[in-house]
């Protein structure tokens, strides 16, 4: 017999665990919650607030073990909502029917569009997505920089994002990223010392930028955006970008790795992430729903 239930305080670990674990598989790989279990439950009690994980995710349980997970992460103010999952056990899909249902109870009348972003592996959940109509948006490629590779790594001559610079970087992300899933003021606002913005700039005129966030509590790190103006393009504006990046996220001793999403037809960025020295080791698929 199976029983469906809300998530509580008491489950983050065991959950976690779960997530992470069915995330190292291509197969049953999630985009958004990453591999290691202390930095799901990091993000559950920490990045999970709009609603939080026990008002926002469904568990299913069979003989008390734990065979599925599913939920998500609001987004009250774009009117969105990020699906962590489904995460299920191989062997136990027919239940993911109730886990959906019990799950869209949940969510806020605010809510009025859903994305997932599973593994281009992740054949159930393609399947699911088609089934409940989603749209494919995109492919996505991910990409790794190792540690042991920074001493490739050259002055960059970037700097901090300063306010006089707030509403060029925000014009150029929004264009750049339409409908994604941080605006350019939603970054301005998540900047503190974990994460920052690194720019270039051309005398008085933003040249590029690059949105970068650290967790070095738990040794991760992701660049989230960059982008460059069209008048800059070709100029290696990308690399130094990308460079500063890094330099900074490498100062932090816990952090071995670094990875970034990028869309799989940009034939342009991809070589250049692969000549500073990323390694391409997932493709993603994002789907998007009103």
């Amino acid at each position: 017999m199976v029983q469906i239930r809300s998530m509580n305080a008491a489950d983050v670990d065991q959950v976690s665990r779960f997530i992470a674990a069915l995330n190292q598989i291509e197969e049953s790989h999630i985009g958004y919650c990453g591999k290691e279990y202390q930095v799901i439950a990091h993000s559950f009690i920490e990045d999970v607030t709009d609603v939080p994980y026990n008002e926002g995710f469904v568990l299913a349980y069979e003989n008390d073990e734990l065979i599925g997970v599913l939920g998500f992460d609001a987004d009250l103010e774009q009117h969105c909502a990020e699906i962590w999952g489904p995460f299920v056990k191989v062997d136990k899909w027919e239940h993911v029917d109730k886990l959906w249902s019990q799950m869209v109870d949940l969510l806020p009348k605010e809510i009025h569009s859903l994305s997932l972003f599973p593994n281009k592996k992740n054949a159930p959940v393609i399947q699911l997505a088609e089934y409940f109509d989603f749209s494919k948006e995109s492919e996505q490629a991910i990409l790794k920089f190792q540690r042991a590779d920074r001493c490739k790594l050259t002055e960059a001559g970037a700097v901090e994002l300063t306010e006089s610079y707030y509403t060029e970087m925000i014009e150029l992300h929004n264009r750049v990223f339409p409908n994604t899933y941080y605006s350019g003021q939603q970054i301005v606002e998540r900047v503190n010392e974990h994460r920052k913005v690194f720019i270039i700039t051309n005398g008085a005129e933003l040249s590029g930028y690059i949105y970068v966030e650290a967790e070095p509590e738990f040794g991760e790190a992701s660049i989230e955006f960059f982008g460059v103006t069209e008048s800059e393009r070709g100029k290696g504006i990308g690399n130094r970008l990308l460079t500063a990046a890094l330099t900074w996220l490498f100062a932090f001793e816990t952090i071995e790795a670094i990875t970034l999403c990028v869309n799989a037809n940009n034939d342009k960025a991809i070589p250049l992430y692969k000549k500073v020295g990323f390694q391409h080791v997932h493709d993603l698929c994002f789907y998007y729903k009103e």
